[in-house]
């Protein structure tokens, strides 16, 4: 196993987001149908890279990760944890990276449950995560068709106690109201009379609205004021 985690190493070393994108997913082409073993080598090599200077490892591993869940399912629960407890902004993005791929990998659709686990976990990057890993939501297959099913998962996390995951959530509600502003805007007026607490939330979500639809939106955002 050491001489996989030392191509591991130089393999992610250094690299680009991009970079890192593209390697993680040659590694999984040639190595998926040792993913056990694959497995154990993120592992090992996590616990070899925590300084600063070797962010770029982490970054790759919390991406490669992803995939290699589709067959060894503990690699989640490492995504949920280790990664989850990165201080460095850049790998909790790679580790939404890391989720998107997992869900594209294994089907949107099939990946819901999983999303509502992370959505409601006790750790608020995991919850970014989710969030943010499937950015845009409607350009996901599945979602595409089932916008709705988008808008009920990014409203588990409208109240979220870290302004990081409702900031995340607001992002994702103003992409999806781009192709889809009636469904954005009813969803978040039903979101107004329901739950106060979200507000902050509805409000940042309706940047692209204001412009577009900017009498519904003044509506919308007058019921937060009643």
């Amino acid at each position: 196993m050491t001489d996989l985690v030392e191509e591991l190493r130089a393999a992610l070393a250094g690299a680009s987001v991009p970079e890192l994108r593209r390697r993680t997913e040659r590694l999984w082409r040639q190595r998926q149908d040792r993913a056990g073993e694959l497995f154990d080598a993120l592992v090992a090599l996590w616990s070899r890279s925590p300084s600063d200077g070797e962010r770029e490892i982490r970054m790759g591993i919390a991406m490669l990760l992803g995939a290699v869940a589709v067959k060894e399912r503990a690699a989640l629960e490492v995504m949920t944890t280790a990664c989850a407890d990165d201080p460095d902004w850049r790998v909790q993005e790679a580790l939404a990276k890391g989720l998107d791929r997992h869900c594209a990998l294994r089907g949107w659709q099939e990946s819901v449950p999983l999303l509502e686990s992370w959505l409601t976990h006790a750790h608020p990057h995991v919850r970014r995560a989710a969030a943010e890993g499937p950015r845009v939501w409607t350009g996901r297959p599945y979602f595409a068709d089932h916008p709705d099913q988008a808008l009920r998962l990014l409203g588990m996390v409208r109240a979220d106690e870290s302004s990081y995951v409702r900031k995340s959530a607001a992002n994702a509600l103003s992409d999806i109201s781009k192709k889809h502003p009636d469904l954005v805007l009813a969803t978040l007026s039903g979101w107004t009379r329901t739950d106060p607490a979200g507000a902050w939330t509805i409000k940042n979500a309706c940047r692209h609205l204001s412009k577009s639809h900017p009498d519904e939106t003044a509506r919308v955002l007058a019921e937060l004021r009643e």
